[in-house]
């Protein structure tokens, strides 16, 4: 019995064996895809900057370009959740 055993353990460790061996291609790793740009850099610089600014911060002067002009025929735009 233990002569069983012991050859039915030696041939299964074999097979394994066996079968790990053989030519492996590793495959490619997937290139990381470019982040997006955050949601406020969509709206100019100067949106970007006031968004990141601090509360307790003094309000900063409109400058030309800051606002940008509605258009109401335009289509919304979907916020992220």
């Amino acid at each position: 019995m233990r002569k069983i055993a012991l050859i039915v353990s030696v041939s299964g460790l074999a097979l394994g064996l066996a079968g790990c061996s053989g030519s492996y291609t590793a495959p490619t790793p997937t290139p990381t895809p470019t982040p997006s740009p955050a949601f406020q850099e969509q709206f100019g610089t100067g949106f970007n900057s006031a968004f990141q600014a601090s509360p307790n911060a003094t309000p900063a002067a409109v400058k030309p370009g800051d606002v940008i002009p509605v258009d109401p025929a335009a289509t919304p735009q979907t916020l992220p959740k």
